[in-house]
């Protein structure tokens, strides 16, 4: 199991999670903002300060990939950066705030 899994750690996406942020009262989001699967572990990942080598081993995805999945988010959420796209998702709620480690509110997730 990889750290992305650790229950320690709890970067578990909430796609997977029944006490996700839907029971929480999110305010809603565009569905342009809308992320696939893997995009949210990623912003998780990204938020947690986690690098594209590190995410890529724990994803068993190449760096280019994640690298790829943070320039289409960025893009979204016209960022310019990693810190910004992190900033860019806490205040769209796309990220739960009271949340440690991060955790994409389910209605992000397509």
């Amino acid at each position: 199991m990889g750290d992305m899994d650790n229950p320690q750690n709890g970067l578990k996406s909430c796609f997977r999670r029944s006490d996700c942020a839907r029971n929480q009262n999110c305010g809603p989001l565009s569905p342009d903002w809308g992320l696939s699967s893997v995009q949210a572990r990623i912003l998780e990942g990204v938020a947690a300060g986690f690098s594209s080598g590190r995410l890529s081993r724990e994803m068993y995805l190449s760096s280019k990939t994640i690298d790829y999945h943070v320039r289409v988010m960025s893009e979204k959420l016209q960022a310019p950066n990693r810190v910004a796209l992190v900033s860019r998702a806490y205040a769209l709620n796309i990220l739960i705030t009271e949340s440690w480690p991060p955790r994409v509110a389910c209605e992000a997730v397509d």
